[in-house]
């Protein structure tokens, strides 16, 4: 992980917040994709939920090192 120099400011568990920074998409377009199962099964911490960064860079961002 390491190699990784992209999101490397942000946390292991990326919020719809962070999401919507690095796809320059609105949150409310986050979390429809979030249902729709594009980020995988979010991580529920409360009442807010969760992506894992790894999961981001292997599925959108294999190619940045």
């Amino acid at each position: 992980m390491d190699n990784y120099v992209f999101l490397k400011e942000y946390k292991d568990l990326l919020s719809a917040q962070d999401l919507s920074e690095v796809f320059e998409v609105s949150k409310q377009t986050i979390y429809k994709e979030m249902k729709q199962g594009k980020f995988g099964i979010p991580i529920q911490i409360g009442r807010a939920y969760r992506i894992p960064k790894t999961y981001v860079l292997d599925k959108y961002f294999h190619n940045y090192k």
